[in-house]
């Protein structure tokens, strides 16, 4: 007979969960999707998918939770690829945060890009538009005698009251959720904070987005910053995921490398695999097309 402090151990053991991307082509490979409460980096180059990977993840879990039925094979065949004491998690809602552009014109680019069934999906997500509040007064002002503009800043009274708005309304809208931030690089670029206060505030969001237990997505494009800078950002990142051009024979392809993430990497090492190459369409979105592995190991 079990004894009754074996039982209570037994119950306080948490099951590990996963929460799926929605891009089924890319989840089957990483045997369910992400370690729910982790901080995702999606760095890119230009073109070369990660936000359209931030787009199709949120059409297709939104398609998911609006239509249980229709996407009940897929969830089931995803529940097949978990281990003991894993579980599929599904996201309870979209957020969407945006430092640069209004709700309007982010589904005005989807309906232009996508089928209307992938970008209609969205219509109903929580957005947030910090632009309109923080960024509407950062202006060029030329001068009297018609020279060059110079550039009008927010204070550092705006850059904390941005940043503590943005923590109180994921605080409220981030848990058991996806989460994209739209972006980082807008964000460096208008605030021109203090590096140490940024990594500060990047370190807290990666504290919160484990009490969140959903996914946040940060976007920024590659390059954007110094080396030193962007790898500081990487090792705070639960996650990494570098969407580049890479040359394939006389052509160019669309790739990720999966830098670091807690909870997969080992999944990664075990199969070999050295990148995903991807392609985007307007009836699917983003989707992993070939898995490249180490020559000769499979």
């Amino acid at each position: 007979m079990v004894s009754e402090e074996k039982k209570a151990i037994t119950t306080q053991i948490k099951k590990f969960n996963r929460i799926p991307t929605g891009i089924y082509s890319f989840d089957s490979i990483i045997r369910g999707g992400f370690p729910s409460g982790s901080l995702v980096l999606l760095s890119g180059e230009v073109g070369a998918g990660n936000k359209e990977f931030a787009y199709t993840s949120a059409a297709m879990l939104s398609m998911i939770k609006n239509d249980p039925e229709k996407y009940s094979t897929m969830i089931k065949q995803l529940n097949s690829l978990l281990i003991k004491d894993e579980n599929l998690k599904l996201p309870d809602n979209i957020c969407y945060i945006s430092f640069s552009r209004s709700k309007e014109s982010f589904i005005m680019e989807l309906e232009r890009s996508f089928a209307q069934e992938f970008s209609g999906s969205l219509k109903n997500i929580f957005f947030k538009d910090f632009s309109s509040k923080y960024f509407k007064n950062m202006s060029l002002a030329w001068d009297l005698k018609g020279n060059w503009p110079t550039i009008k800043r927010m204070t550092d009274e705006d850059h904390l009251n941005l940043l503590k708005d943005l923590i109180s309304e994921l605080d409220l809208h981030a848990p058991n959720s996806i989460v994209i931030i739209d972006s980082l690089t807008k964000l460096i670029r208008a605030c021109d904070f203090d590096w140490r206060f940024f990594i500060l505030f990047l370190e807290n969001l990666q504290s919160r987005s484990k009490k969140w237990d959903g996914l946040v997505y940060l976007l920024l494009g590659k390059g954007i910053l110094a080396n030193r800078k962007e790898e500081e950002i990487m090792d705070l990142a639960d996650g990494v995921l570098v969407f580049e051009w890479v040359q394939d024979g006389f052509s160019r392809q669309q790739a990720i490398h999966m830098r670091k993430f807690l909870g997969l990497m080992p999944h990664i090492a075990n199969d070999n695999i050295v990148r995903f190459d991807t392609t985007v369409t307007d009836t699917d979105g983003f989707m992993v097309i070939n898995v490249r592995h180490i020559s000769g190991r499979r």
